[in-house]
């Protein structure tokens, strides 16, 4: 067993598991008595992960040798249990990289320490999937090179590795590679987002509920910016849809089981902490997503672009390029350059302290159904696709394609579990890739058949079969791996046609 099992999973390998509900204000409590702690023995040099996760530098202790590093942590983690009962496992290196790398080498109940003159042969041996950031999926790309450790990562030409997954995720994992983390230490980092959102127990009988459910969603994120006095432009919400297809074996699961990950984005009317105004964009988002009431499992709204006090005040950068379909099938091209660093900057001990409990969050179990290409695709509002009828329909074929190709790209590289594998089929990820996206030729559709009859209907739908001739998924190199989501691509068209002509 490990942390982040689905509950089914769990059960099959050990049979006798007595599950518990949540204890919300236990974890609350403790976690302050556990942050008290921490916050005493560093002199405030305490840095928050989550409610059992945090670092603190401790090298002001033990600066110039007067106390040990390890016995710091022992004392750390003697309070912590006589405290609260809980055991903790804390890691300890010169950066952040290394206090983490090391704390999974504590566990469980200990402390480990990675001396500047181990840290060499430490993270040579470190395999790179453990590096933070690093998922299965990189891992998995770079094995092609025969690269499974730090040490052998080394080895292979930085270009190779940048061809494989992207500039900017290279750039950091060859200087992890290293041994090397320029992360900033800030007690109290910018805030970027407030939000809330709940997925364990969410059961939806009726589109009313689920409205009230987000309404009290806003209105706790709207008493949390204006006690923190930040107003936030734009509003994002995320909704888990459960897969119909997969059952949980237990009548009693309460949690959100096998889901479909969908957001939605948009920028608000203004910069806002109002709960009628956010809960307002929130709704209207919910709409745009027409997900039936009782599929809902999960439901969580935040707000970025924060202004005022404590938030991250950042310049305006483009929106970020979504990867060809061919750069997915064979890797990105980016041409970032990977600085070197070879410096050997003064660095100071740092102690990652991890409550044990669960060491990933459960999202990380749902890799194909998550990935952030796909949640990323459909963040345009309705309204703002609709502002340019050749260009929208454009835009929602090339983010249903790509959608279908990255599912498909994961598919064959996540190792997934046999019933994922047997329910969700290629077919299946291209039908539900165009259905989203149909609904914006949907749109255009109907209003040009009211326009202009039958001849405006079919010169839109004209339009959008066109595509599939001209993208580049019917590229030779890529027509098989196409032919799925062409067909159910036609298919959706010709379905529009019957739905809007009236048959």
């Amino acid at each position: 067993m490990r942390a982040g099992m689905w509950i089914d999973d769990a059960l099959a390998v050990c049979p006798d598991l007595v599950t518990v509900p949540y204890d919300f204000k236990a974890y609350e409590s403790v976690a302050l008595e556990v942050y008290e702690i921490l916050w005493r023995e560093s002199d405030g040099e305490c840095m928050g992960v989550s409610c059992d996760e945090a670092y603190v530098d401790v090298s002001g202790r033990c600066a110039d040798g007067r106390e040990d590093p390890m016995a710091v942590a022992e004392e750390i983690r003697r309070q912590i249990f006589e405290k609260t009962r809980c055991t903790c496992s804390i890691g300890i290196g010169s950066n952040v990289l290394l206090a983490r790398l090391a704390t999974k080498r504590a566990k469980p109940n200990r402390a480990f320490r990675v001396t500047p003159e181990e840290e060499r042969r430490f993270i040579a041996t470190t395999a790179i999937e453990d590096i933070p950031g690093v998922g299965r999926s990189a891992a998995e790309k770079l094995k092609i090179f025969g690269a499974k450790s730090c040490e052998e990562l080394l080895r292979v030409p930085a270009n190779d590795v940048k061809g494989a997954i992207g500039a900017k995720l290279a750039e950091k994992l060859l200087a992890a590679a290293r041994g090397i983390d320029k992360t900033p230490w800030r007690v109290r980092p910018d805030r970027k987002s407030v939000g809330a959102q709940m997925s364990w127990g969410v059961r939806c009988a009726t589109d009313d509920i689920a409205y009230d459910f987000i309404r009290q969603l806003v209105n706790e994120v709207s008493q949390r910016m204006q006690r923190l006095r930040i107003c936030g432009e734009r509003i994002n919400l995320k909704l888990w849809r459960a897969i119909p297809e997969i059952r949980s074996k237990r009548g009693d699961y309460q949690g959100h089981g096998a889901c479909d990950i969908l957001t939605r984005s948009k920028q608000m009317r203004e910069m806002s902490n109002d709960t009628e105004l956010i809960a307002s964009e929130a709704l209207a988002l919910f709409r745009e997503l027409r997900v039936e009431a009782s599929l809902i499992r999960g439901l969580g709204v935040s707000i970025t672009k924060l202004e005022g006090d404590g938030a991250a005040t950042s310049p305006g950068s483009k929106k970020k390029q979504q990867p060809t379909l061919s750069q997915m099938f064979r890797g990105r091209n980016d041409t970032t350059k990977v600085e070197e660093d070879h410096s050997d900057d003064e660095v100071e001990d740092i102690a990652e302290t991890e409550t044990e409990g669960e060491e990933e969050d459960v999202a990380n179990t749902q890799l194909l159904t998550q990935n952030e290409c796909d949640v990323a695709l459909f963040h345009d509002s309705q309204a703002e696709m609709d502002s340019d009828m050749v260009q929208s329909i454009r835009d929602a074929f090339s983010a249903a394609a790509r959608a279908y190709a990255w599912q498909r790209h994961e598919l064959g590289r996540l190792n997934l579990s046999k019933r994922r594998r047997d329910t969700l089929s290629e077919d299946e990820y291209a039908k539900r890739a165009v259905m989203r996206a149909a609904d914006v030729i949907a749109a255009h559709a109907r209003r040009s058949f009211l326009r202009d009859g039958l001849g405006g209907l079919s010169h839109v739908l004209d339009d959008a079969r066109a595509l599939c001739r001209a993208h580049e998924l019917l590229n030779e190199k890529y027509s098989s791996q196409g032919a799925a989501f062409i067909a159910a691509w036609l298919e959706r068209l010709d379905n529009v046609e019957t739905v809007v002509s009236g048959g």
